[in-house]
């Protein structure tokens, strides 16, 4: 009689760190290879516009390298697309939205005051500040590309895989491993948080939709606030949603602690996790590049 295959948790959690690597050497490998194929197209450009150019080769780089990911993460942990679950629950998306537009707008602000004693500002700047193409692309990349690769990778499967062993440990980890994935302290901090509540609210309504359709639409929120200056009715959008989602904030702030609650155990699955030799390597490189990143702003 054939024996069932055995439960080897760190084997399938050194997985995730190292579909995490494959990430980033992608990303890098193609940036450096567009840079070479687009030299042409660069030349080009003293007559065209050459941020349309980055901006293009940028999305290309996000779809190729989610594309890739994607399919080596469903081999590796044996998940398909397919078996996601894509329910449409508006009020769902909407609380999800407001919720992290609030946390991102309190970041912001707290970000914009430590500017003033010589800290990074962490509020990413989402400004379509060119001509039509980049704006385009850029659109593109924020708006669409991003929300479905990033969804679909860190909620779809990151998050899925680790919620099998414990559902506050699968939430903790991947936002922490999603803000590193920034490289970058601007974006690292606003990530982290806004991950915090697409992960809680994916698991809770059980959609993958509903953090696709949230996270599309607080990147679109945040490139209309560039514009609230000028727009009276993006301003009073804006702080309708950031006023909406303090109040759900409070509102669940009961269900979330029942949530913790249920969810505590006597294994400690953080010192496991960090333990594999990919998912260490992946925290002290990340880490190591946003505080030189953070220095070299700094001075």
């Amino acid at each position: 009689m054939q024996q069932p295959p055995k439960f080897m948790p760190d084997k399938e959690l050194s997985k995730v760190g190292g579909s995490l690597w494959l990430y980033i050497i992608m990303q890098l490998t193609l940036s450096f290879l567009f840079s070479f194929v687009a030299m042409p197209l660069i030349m080009y450009s003293l007559y065209y516009e050459y941020s349309a150019i980055n901006a293009c080769i940028e999305m290309l780089i996000s779809f190729i390298s989610g594309i890739i990911l994607l399919w080596f993460m469903s081999n590796s942990f044996k998940r398909s697309t397919k078996d996601l679950k894509f329910s449409f629950k508006p009020k769902e998306i909407i609380d999800t939205i407001a919720m992290m537009y609030f946390l991102n707008y309190a970041i912001g602000i707290i970000g914009a005051l430590l500017s003033k004693f010589g800290f990074p500002d962490t509020s990413p700047d989402f400004s379509l500040s060119g001509g039509f193409l980049y704006n385009l692309f850029t659109f593109i990349s924020v708006v669409i590309l991003a929300p479905i690769f990033e969804e679909l990778i860190f909620r779809g499967m990151i998050l899925q895989v680790l919620s099998k062993y414990n559902k506050v440990f699968a939430i903790l980890v991947t936002s922490l491993l999603f803000g590193l994935l920034h490289l970058n302290m601007t974006q690292a901090v606003p990530a982290f948080f806004m991950s915090l509540i697409l992960c809680y609210m994916c698991l809770k309504t059980d959609s993958l939709l509903v953090t696709i359709l949230a996270h599309a639409g607080n990147n679109l929120l945040a490139l209309m606030s560039v514009y609230s200056d000028n727009f009276v009715l993006i301003t009073v959008v804006i702080m309708v949603f950031v006023i909406y989602g303090l109040i759900t904030i409070i509102l669940k702030s009961k269900e979330v602690n029942a949530f913790i609650k249920e969810e505590k155990t006597n294994e400690n699955w953080y010192a496991r996790f960090f333990k594999q030799i990919p998912n260490l390597l992946y925290l002290i490189f990340t880490i190591l590049w946003i505080i030189i990143s953070l220095f070299i702003n700094m001075f």
